[in-house]
């Protein structure tokens, strides 16, 4: 059977990180592909990753297939499952809900809408109808389409300048990156949540926390997500940037770290630390990430740890110029190691430190 990878469709698929896409293979492994792929005509529009698993591995699969009447009306199905699904972020259920809102309102005029796919008619109007449908109120799906076409503008122009932006800094810079493309990269750049040590937005630590770190480890020998500038601060033996990719690596000693907070890559590197400590492949770490306590790449690594600090105040991480940045969300410093009294010790006077 020939199956094909259509790139618009895929796009449409909120990437997994890197504890679910294990999970994942361990499960196909163990019992098989036991959800068959979803095909229109030839062409996959559920399953992407389950296929290129189980291809990779020679795993047999089933197939279904759906009839539509259009690629729209197949890209509604696509958001409208993906929705159903439990672990999409708030972030992704905006977009995936506005690009449903923007989809069914451009087709049908915003008025009455009928069923994607079918001749029947439906009488509320279209945001009535998917706030209905997914449990939200009507001014949630309206925003949501304002945010979906902000994304959609602003991916057009920035490829990737969207990850890790909150949605009303998405929008301001969505109306002003065709008249003032300077202006609308500031706006994304000065709100992106967290530090990112690679791509085109670079944000380092203040040498205050890297030198608190190197107090309580004794040093630092390995930093796994660096650029060669971050390093005259950090000062690690061993470093890995986005040119030799760190994920893969093997690392030694005390580790400092300071993850890209884009997707899948935060969730990569929080597994990596969490799986490198378990297996004694390092000794200690230190990694500064945003304090989303509610991910679970950070319950992943707060699992492993032996402390926590969770600062007072919003760390200000600084530009390749030396400029301040202002984050939106506070952060935590996690520690792996024996060394806890001596974490306590150094970063108490930084915020509140709690103990495993």
């Amino acid at each position: 059977m020939n199956i094909v990878i259509d790139k618009e469709f895929q796009s449409l698929i909120p990437a997994l990180n890197a504890e679910e896409r294990t999970q994942l293979e361990a499960n196909i492994v163990a019992d098989g592909c036991r959800d068959p792929l979803v095909l229109w005509g030839d062409i996959l529009i559920d399953g992407h990753n389950r296929y290129e698993i189980c291809t990779r591995l020679g795993i047999e699969f089933s197939v279904v297939m759906m009839t539509f009447n259009s690629r729209d009306a197949a890209m509604d199905w696509m958001d409208a499952n993906q929705l159903g699904r439990r672990n999409i972020t708030p972030d992704e259920f905006a977009l995936i809900l506005g690009r449903r809102y923007n989809r069914m309102k451009k087709a049908f005029g915003g008025r009455a809408d009928r069923n994607f796919g079918t001749d029947k008619l439906s009488t509320p109007n279209t945001a009535e109808k998917l706030a209905t449908e997914h449990g939200v109120d009507e001014r949630t799906v309206r925003r949501a389409g304002q945010y979906a076409d902000a994304v959609a503008i602003v991916e057009k122009a920035a490829p990737g300048e969207t990850q890790d932006v909150p949605r009303q800094a998405v929008i301001q810079a969505a109306a002003i990156i065709e008249t003032s493309p300077e202006k609308a990269h500031e706006i994304l750049k000065a709100h992106v949540h967290v530090a990112q040590n690679s791509g085109n937005n670079e944000w380092y630590t203040p040498s205050k926390f890297v030198d608190l770190a190197r107090t309580v480890m004794g040093g630092i020998d390995t930093d796994p997500a660096t650029s060669e500038v971050a390093n005259k601060t950090v000062q690690a033996a061993l470093i890995f940037t986005a040119d030799n990719d760190g994920r893969e690596q093997e690392w030694r000693g005390r580790v400092w770290m300071n993850p890209p907070y884009a997707q899948p890559l935060m969730s990569d590197f929080a597994e990596a630390v969490s799986r490198k400590y378990e297996s004694g492949e390092i000794e200690q770490a230190c990694i500064l990430v945003n304090n989303a306590t509610e991910t679970q790449w950070f319950q992943r690594m707060l699992a492993v740890s032996t402390a926590v600090c969770f600062p007072k105040s919003r760390i200000k991480f600084l530009d390749p110029q030396g400029n301040p940045g202002a984050p939106l969300q506070g952060q935590a410093i996690i520690y792996m190691g024996d060394s806890v009294e001596a974490f306590r010790e150094a970063f108490d006077a930084e915020g509140v430190v709690l103990v495993r």
